[in-house]
């Protein structure tokens, strides 16, 4: 079957993330020397600053979306399963994929994130799953320009100390970590399109456009009481997303550049998940009315 995509515009989250308590995501650690680092956090190569992946905030918006999202499956709504190995046989990173396109589309994570379907034609004689690729687009979070100085210190370093519970040794390691009050900005982008097979269903969806957005927005709260990173159990990682604008752009602003007719926007100094949350209705009837003009093609 042959897949229809017709895009209809983009939405945009932006703001900053405050860290609250020190924040570890690791880097790679080529030369180790004594009394260094065991576990350094990961820099910008160029600035030597210390930065968020775009991939360590999306991917854990996309494990904290599995654990409470749901799809369909013959018209009945199930719980996701945790059910691909991304990783290798000795050490497994389970993620939840569909297994093929019908699927990914009334899925929760898949819809979102992605899905890279399920290879089969290996094992039985069918055509290879379809690939369901991914709606969001993280940016990596760089440091807020305001509070960088040459003598502002960003990082510290901790020792964490293991207890071996039979001889009561200690096995310390030094831990790198980014200090509380730091601030990152924060850019995630949302495409909107129309996916169907075989000109089926050529329309926009509102419901599906909204429970997505309610679903990223849910994350970015989730992951606020949670927290980002490693060592989290230890208290490492609480933050806080700060929004700056919420918005939308139809197609017709990526011909016009016309922001005024063609982009509708949630902009102040400064808001939260739950303001950010009482605007998607806004955001979705913009999108629905500027819909039109590329439905009527």
């Amino acid at each position: 079957m042959t897949q229809k995509r017709l895009l209809l515009g983009k939405i945009y989250f932006q703001g900053n993330i405050v860290i609250k308590t020190g924040l570890h995501i690791g880097g790679s650690n080529e030369s180790m020397q004594i009394g260094g680092v065991d576990l350094p956090i990961i820099r910008d190569s160029a600035s030597n600053l210390p930065y968020i992946p775009g991939s360590s905030l999306k991917g854990k918006l996309r494990s904290t979306v599995e654990k409470v999202g749901t799809r369909s499956v013959n018209g009945k709504i199930e719980k996701l399963e945790n059910n691909r190995n991304i990783g290798t046989f000795r050490n497994q990173v389970n993620i939840h994929c569909c297994e093929d396109f019908d699927l990914a589309i009334t899925c929760d994570v898949c819809r979102i994130f992605g899905s890279s379907g399920d290879d089969r034609s290996k094992l039985v004689k069918k055509p290879k799953a379809e690939n369901m690729p991914s709606a969001l687009l993280v940016r990596d979070c760089l440091l807020d320009s305001s509070i960088i100085t040459q003598q502002t210190e960003f990082t510290e370093v901790k020792t964490e100390t293991g207890i071996d519970r039979k001889d009561m040794s200690a096995n310390p390691r030094r831990v790198e970590r980014v200090l509380p009050d730091s601030i990152f900005n924060f850019e995630m982008i949302y495409a909107v399109e129309i996916i169907s097979k075989e000109n089926k269903d050529i329309r926009f969806n509102a419901e599906t456009v909204k429970k997505d957005l309610q679903n990223i927005l849910a994350a970015m709260s989730i992951i606020e009481d949670e927290a980002l990173g490693g060592y989290s159990s230890r208290g490492y990682g609480k933050i806080k997303f700060n929004f700056s604008s919420f918005f939308a752009r139809s197609l017709d602003y990526y011909y016009t550049g016309d922001d005024e007719k063609n982009s509708t926007e949630l902009q102040s100094e400064s808001f939260d998940i739950k303001q950010a949350r009482s605007y998607i209705d806004e955001i979705i009837n913009f999108l629905k009315e500027a819909s039109s003009s590329v439905l009527a093609y």
